[in-house]
């Protein structure tokens, strides 16, 4: 018989581990912006490097981040009482094998891209790629946990 840890069956933003409170997405966002401005400031000192592509992969960053992030949430909000719990291991979640090879590809194609692509022009949309995909799933991340109660 199983001892449960007056834990109720709902999710509370109480119960969410630190790095998922609201302070620290803001946190996390603030620096993917801060990071964002001023690596364009320094690449824009280059006259033969295009911040087209800073603006491409920042856009594509985002998109992908964002969702990561939704996908992540869903995922948590099934299945993250039952992880705290240790009802089930995170892989056994619902979907979790899926989002972690989507993430791994995701945040992976920048690194191949780096070792394929030869030209600094194009490389410098990669860096921003990271800090849109990381900002992205932050937003994503803390709009779910806004909706979580208190």
């Amino acid at each position: 018989m199983q001892k449960r840890l007056f834990m109720s069956d709902q999710l509370t933003r109480r119960i969410l581990p630190f790095y998922m409170k609201l302070p620290v997405f803001w946190g996390f966002i603030v620096f993917t912006l801060a990071g964002q401005v001023l690596w364009v400031a320094f690449i824009s000192r280059y006259p033969g490097i295009d911040l087209r592509w800073s603006s491409i992969g920042y856009a594509f960053g985002i998109v992908l981040g964002f969702m990561q992030g939704r996908w992540t949430s869903r995922l948590w909000n099934r299945s993250y009482l039952q992880v705290v719990r240790r009802e089930i291991i995170f892989c056994q979640a619902k979907g979790a094998k899926t989002l972690t090879y989507f993430t791994c590809f995701a945040l992976g194609l920048p690194v191949t891209g780096v070792l394929l692509i030869k030209s600094t022009v194009q490389l410098t949309g990669i860096q921003s790629y990271v800090f849109g995909f990381i900002g992205g799933m932050n937003v994503a991340l803390m709009l779910w946990v806004r909706r979580i109660p208190k």
